[in-house]
């Protein structure tokens, strides 16, 4: 004898599908390795960075070895500049620049240049003058 017992299908069937994007932040740059800087000027177009970063919280780095002045090789003669980056204007860099960012970024491209007075304003000595600009992407 069969006794009849009810049979019940799934009506839904659930998965939980997982993916795992890893951290991006990238910059490129059209700045050169070394910039010349005329002495007899007062500005100088150094090139521009394209930044991306798919960070919620990240921050941007602008860093001078020689805290915002060119040094004269073999002595302690300084030769002082301002940066510019993008619209921000007179960015002394006696201490780090930096900007919080809370926002992952599609890439952006920000001019850079310097500012800076002529030798013969400043009365300095003659020489080579040089300092190393550091942009750099940090996560947070």
């Amino acid at each position: 004898m069969f006794i009849g017992l009810p049979v019940f299908a799934a009506d839904s069937v659930s998965t939980t599908l997982q993916a795992t994007v890893g951290a991006a932040l990238s910059i490129t740059t059209t700045i050169p390795g070394t910039k010349a800087l005329d002495p007899t000027q007062t500005s100088a177009a150094l090139g521009s960075v394209t930044i991306t970063s798919n960070l919620a919280n990240w921050k941007i780095v602008i860093h001078s070895t020689n805290g915002g002045k060119m040094v004269r090789t073999g002595s302690t003669d300084v030769y002082p500049y301002l940066v510019t980056f993008g619209a921000t204007t007179g960015i002394d860099l006696a201490t780090d620049y930096v900007i919080i960012k809370s926002a992952p970024q599609s890439a952006v491209t920000t001019n850079v240049s310097v500012t800076y007075q002529t030798a013969a304003t400043l009365g300095i000595s003659a020489g080579t003058y040089e300092d190393v600009l550091t942009i750099s992407l940090v996560a947070i």
